[in-house]
Order: C-alpha cells, then structure tokens, then sequence
C-alpha cells in the first residue's frame, strides 16, 4: 500500500512538471529577434545619436553693465555660463507673470550684474529639466525662450533667477546658488571687449530683442559636402524596408509602402517623408512630449549630421524642428530637421539630403552687416510689412548651393555650399532677409528665403 503511494506521489509529480515544461515552451518568446532588432537599428545610422544637452543649447549671452547691454554668440562666452547654471540646484518656483508691470519686468533685467541666456525658441520646462537641475514639478505645458540672471556680489550665496517669455507674458522667479556662476562670470570679463554692445527693441509680438549698435562684420564661408545615404534613410524610416517600392522621375526618386511616402529633391538636397496612416491629432500634444518624441525618432537612426539644435516648438501643430547652426548662428534655406505627429506615430518628417565634409581652406570674404538701428528704419519704412507679424530678427547665414545642375542627380558628390551671412526676421514663421545688395541696387530689401 505504501508503495503504491509513493508511485502515485511522483506519477503526481511527473505530471506537474510536464505541465509546468509544456507551459514554459509554449509561453517562451525567445530574445534573439530582439536582439536581431537592435543590431538592425544600429546599423541603419546616418549619423550620430545625441542628449538633450546636446540639442538645448542657448545661442546668445547679454550682460547687463549699468544701462548698457552686450551681447556674445560666441560658444566659447556662453558654454562656461550654461555648464556652470547646470551644477546649481534652480528651487522656489514662483509664478509672476501677474504680478510683474513691464516697468519692473526692465528692472529685472536692466542694471549691474544682469545676465540674459535667450534660446532659439521657446523650452518647455520639462526639456529645461533635462539639462537644468530644476525642481520644477508643479510646472507643466509652461515654455520659456529666456533665463535672466540676477548675481548676487557675495560668493557662495543664493540669488535670484527669472525664466521668461516676453511674447507670451510669462514670467517665473526661483532662487540658486549663484556661486559657481560668479566664478565663470569673472573669467569672461576679460573677453567683454569681443563683445558686441546692442540695443534694445521690443517687438509688436511681444518679443524683447537686441541688436548690434554699430554695424558688425562676419565673413563668408565656403564648405564641401556630400550626400547622406538615401536607402540608409528608407531602411531606417520605414517600418517594414522589404515591402517598399522605388519609383523614379525627372524630379526625383520616391519610395513607397503603399500608404506612406518618402520624396527625394535632388536639386534642394532633401527628404520629405508623409505618413498618412497616422490618426490625426486635432488636440495639442504636450510641448514636452512632442520634443521627447522628436529625439528620440531622430536618435533611432542616428539623425544628427551636423549642429542642429532645437530651434521651434510649436504645440499648435504637434511641430518640432532643429536648425543647422554654423558658428552659433542660425543657417536658412533647407537647413531644418522638421517632425509633426499624429496621436500615435510620426506624421511627417523632412530634412537636409547634405551633411558637411570640410570646410573649403580658401580667402574668407568679410561683409559689413548694418547696425541695429537701419535695420528697425528699413522695417519700420517698409509699409508692406505688417509689423505684429515679426516674431524675432537676427543675424544668420544664407545658404547658396553649387549652380551646377549637371551633378544634382549624382549621389555623394561634393559639391560646395556657401554661407553668406544676412540680417533674417522672422515673418510669422516664414523666413525673410534683408537683401543689401538689392537695397543698394534697386531700392527693394526684404525678400522671401524660406
């Protein structure tokens, strides 16, 4: 009797542990395939993958000294400000967008021991937080194109800081550690000659600008470039490369999964990419997520090519783009990394075709650029210019492609991209220069660009 127990327990037990076996079979999903996946991604890369502190990055620097104001572009000025602001601890949020009259909004800006840090657009401060140690939780959705810095003169003590937008009237105060600060301040007051001293202007937008006083010189630039890989781009774009079809026309090559759609532009040196099977998103996403989701897609294929940094948010159209900078400045004509999206999946992506190679070792031409002040007169004489439309002017570079249209259809061919530099105002968000050259020769000077 005993025995036959005992032949029931580990008949029992047999049974068990052929279910528990057969279970795990049937319930085991291998790792191989993603595995296999994650080489795939790697390899289809057409550049390099990028952090936030690499893409938020501020492109000018204004000091505050008494009642006059100068301004710096210039990486080496600003980068020692920005790292030394990402080491101190940003608390004590507080909201003052309705308690500051713009007579005290100048106070906080104007005087003694000011610094400005202005963005190329609007942050939302969720981004910020990714590169600024803020304790900033009860903030969301808010965006902010500026940080004013008031220094204290003790070391090792806390100060006040502002995150503003002007154009849309907002403004946040917090407190920090401004002793680190003070240190970097100390070591570029030395480099205060190199500065440009700028005016003041506040735009019918909303927008507080500065402009150089007197004119201002920068040189042209010429660069060598070659193609980026155009079936890298298909392979890392598409969701299932196999099944995408290639068509060719006079204008350009186009590939297609039935439903989405990537055009190429050999004469602009671009890709358009529209995928229309995404549900449209008709409710404004989170400026946050738009630009998480941005990088993160953009990171997926290794999409950084050259120094493109956040340049718009824009919530309104679930829109965020990148702008190439040269030497801290902004450059236009087919120079964005532009994403949309739709409540599930990327919409529509474009971007340059070129990436730079090297930079032409030849005679720079220098160009004298007009002060602050023409450039308000030409706008302000310019009665085709509504001017609540401006939304920013700035010194940039204009690119000039190689004429030779003999050599648009062959890829990775080197042909040469100059950077002319021009005054730009943005028009509602399109782009228009300042065209002295045309002023000079028949009295017209603002002209589309992009």
């Amino acid at each position: 009797m005993r025995r036959e127990h005992i032949k029931s327990v580990i008949l029992t037990t047999l049974v068990i542990v052929s279910l528990v076996l057969s279970y795990s079979l049937w319930s085991y999903q291998p790792t191989y395939d993603v595995l296999q996946n994650q080489d795939y991604v790697q390899k289809v890369s057409i550049g390099a993958k990028r952090d936030f502190k690499d893409i938020v990055i501020p492109n000018l620097l204004v000091v505050h000294e008494s009642n006059k104001n100068y301004e710096t572009t210039k990486q080496g000025n600003i980068s020692p400000i920005y790292r030394s602001l990402q080491k101190s601890e940003i608390t004590n949020f507080e909201n003052l967008t309705n308690k500051t009259s713009e007579v005290a909004y100048q106070s906080i800006t104007k005087g003694k021991n000011k610094l400005e840090i202005i963005f190329p657009t609007v942050v939302p401060v969720e981004t910020l937080g990714k590169v600024l140690n803020l304790d900033a939780k009860r903030l969301q959705n808010v965006l902010f194109d500026r940080i004013i810095i008031n220094l204290s003169t003790k070391q090792d003590s806390s100060a006040r800081i502002y995150f503003s937008n002007e154009a849309q009237n907002i403004l946040y105060g917090a407190t920090f550690d401004n002793s680190s600060i003070i240190a970097s301040v100390e070591k570029i007051r030395d480099n205060y000659e190199s500065f440009t001293e700028s005016l003041r202007y506040k735009l019918d937008s909303g927008k507080i600008i500065y402009l150089p006083k007197k004119p201002i010189k920068l040189t042209t630039m010429e660069f060598l470039t070659t193609d980026i890989d155009v079936d890298k781009l298909k392979d890392a774009i598409f969701s299932d490369p196999s099944n995408v079809r290639k068509e060719s026309t006079d204008s350009g090559d186009t590939f297609t999964d039935g439903t989405r759609l990537m055009s190429v532009s050999p004469l602009n040196r671009s890709i358009s990419f529209v995928n229309p099977t995404t549900p449209e998103n008709n409710n404004n996403q989170s400026p946050n997520l738009l630009v998480q989701r941005s990088v993160d897609f953009i990171n997926a294929h290794g999409g950084w090519t050259d120094g493109y940094i956040l340049s718009g948010v824009k919530p309104e159209n679930n829109e965020v783009s990148f702008r190439l900078f040269v030497n801290n400045l902004p450059v236009y004509n087919n120079s964005t990394i532009t994403t949309s999206w739709g409540v599930d999946d990327i919409e529509t992506f474009k971007r340059p075709l070129y990436k730079f190679r090297i930079q032409v070792d030849k005679k720079e031409s220098e160009m004298e650029l007009m002060a602050g002040p023409q450039i308000m007169e030409i706008i302000s004489n310019n009665k085709s210019i509504n001017k609540s439309l401006i939304k920013d002017i700035s010194l940039g570079y204009e690119t000039i492609f190689d004429e030779d249209k003999s050599t648009i259809n062959q890829p990775y061919y080197n042909r040469a991209i100059q950077l002319k530099p021009v005054w730009i105002i943005n028009y509602d968000d399109t782009y228009k220069k300042i065209d002295q050259d045309l002023l000079s020769r028949t009295g017209v000077n603002i002209v589309g660009l992009e």
